[in-house]
């Protein structure tokens, strides 16, 4: 009876668990931008748009831009709306490789800082491959399974008591 029990227990914890699991990405990150990163493009852009997966702070969104010799050429404000940072792009800037970089603090309170990175070249310039920084955050978009880290423990709970209910009966 006590091995149906705890068997019966077992099984439904596993489900519970399963059902459960999810990656420990709960935090905001950065979903799209426009440009997009790693892009060529044969004119400056008017503006860049980074799009994150929850609210932002509006006081708490920091931008800079730096050309490709690293040198930061702008530091504007962004204009935010809810998930999406507008950042306006200096008509006074040449063809060049460009990084922006954004911390931005989400409505839960965590901030993400990353960067994009793209090219513009002149009309007369034939495309180059442009130097990209990829999109970090500071937590990542992926991690290990909080879940699945219950998942064993219950498991290996559950063994740890069907062994001690065996060897009492004995």
């Amino acid at each position: 009876m006590v091995l149906r029990r705890s068997i019966l227990f077992l099984v439904t914890g596993v489900i519970a668990m399963l059902m459960s699991v999810s990656t420990a990405s709960g935090h905001s990150q950065l979903v799209s931008a426009d440009p997009v990163d790693g892009s060529v493009l044969s004119t400056p852009p008017t503006q860049v748009v980074l799009t994150f997966n929850e609210a932002l702070i509006e006081e708490a969104v920091n931008v800079a831009i730096a050309n490709g010799a690293g040198d930061v050429v702008s530091g504007d404000v962004a204009t935010v709306v809810g998930a999406i940072a507008t950042i306006p792009w200096p008509a006074d800037l040449p063809p060049d490789n460009y990084s922006v970089s954004y911390r931005v603090v989400s409505g839960d309170g965590h901030p993400i800082t990353g960067s994009i990175g793209f090219a513009y070249t002149s009309a007369s310039d034939s495309p180059s491959v442009a130097t990209s920084e990829s999109t970090s955050t500071s937590e990542p978009a992926t991690g290990f399974p909080i879940g699945l880290v219950g998942l064993i423990l219950a498991l290996a709970a559950t063994i740890t008591v069907i062994i001690l209910a065996r060897r009492t009966r004995r």
